[in-house]
């Protein structure tokens, strides 16, 4: 469906993306990253608003620029999102429907369908101005999902919802990913865990890894030791301290550990993972 291949982009004389090559299919995808690792540069090159120092982005094997279907079959949530103040919600969704081409005679069903996906049908009515926060992220959520695309990029969506927001979202997903191909870039792991099929690590503008929840973790295999505070030094070779937390009145160290240890490793998480490969210990 989308294929990137060898794509690099600069700004002056910082290379941000460095030779990435993606195949991504009808599925989810979480794109992973820590803030600056070059994940809404690489969305925005596959949206078609960067053009790339070198390579292409190609949608059914033809360049998006060349593509007639693609942009509208592009569902877009950008990290940094505003809409017309002044506006009604309900306006608001019609003109973006006007900018997708959606035909008017089925306005109506999609705007409705949008929000009802993000709970938001009640505030159809209510100027954008009026409108919390969390709800504008909804709104742009919704109005990445009108007219029902078969691409969907979202950077940073679940930004400033709340824990049942967030929950509503992974149900929205859920919904929608049925033959699309939708890439979530974000900082929050267990918004992958929840929602994704697939992840892509991208740490300084190279992808570090791009293939199943399961294969993330499995990184992480034999090498996670939860241990008391007061035996942490005693963890040998390369490490990284993941986590400090309090258990009955005692410190444990949640540790990477690159070579296996006398004491009992645990089951690893998608975090573990992801922590494993950014800071090199595999």
């Amino acid at each position: 469906m989308i294929t990137v291949n060898n794509l690099s982009k600069s700004f002056g004389r910082k290379e941000v993306l460095h030779s990435v090559n993606l195949r991504l299919d009808a599925k989810v995808y979480g794109l992973l990253g820590a803030n600056g690792a070059g994940k809404t540069t690489l969305i925005r090159c596959m949206a078609g608003l960067y053009e790339p120092q070198q390579g292409e982005v190609l949608y059914h094997n033809e360049p998006i620029h060349k593509s007639k279907s693609f942009h509208q079959d592009l569902g877009y949530l950008p990290q940094a999102f505003g809409m017309f103040r002044e506006l009604t919600l309900y306006e608001m969704m019609e003109y973006i429907c006007s900018l997708k081409g959606i035909p008017r005679s089925k306005c109506t069903s999609e705007i409705t369908k949008a929000l009802t996906s993000v709970n938001l049908e009640d505030k159809a009515g209510d100027r954008i101005k009026t409108l919390s926060g969390g709800m504008v992220r909804r709104a742009g959520i919704a109005q990445a999902i009108l007219g029902d695309p078969k691409v969907i990029l979202l950077d940073e969506p679940t930004a400033g919802l709340d824990p049942s927001e967030r929950a509503r979202f992974k149900n929205t997903v859920s919904e929608l990913k049925q033959d699309r191909m939708i890439l979530i870039s974000t900082h929050i792991v267990e918004d992958v865990d929840a929602c994704c099929n697939s992840v892509i690590v991208i740490d300084e503008g190279r992808v570090l890894f791009n293939g199943s929840c399961e294969e993330l973790r499995n990184i992480a295999l034999n090498k996670v030791y939860n241990i008391n505070e007061a035996d942490s030094d005693r963890i040998t070779g390369e490490k990284f301290i993941l986590k400090v937390s309090e258990m009955e009145g005692k410190i444990y160290h949640r540790i990477l550990a690159k070579e296996k240890q006398a004491y009992e490793s645990e089951k690893p998480t998608l975090e573990d993972g992801y922590m494993c490969l950014v800071k090199g210990i595999v």
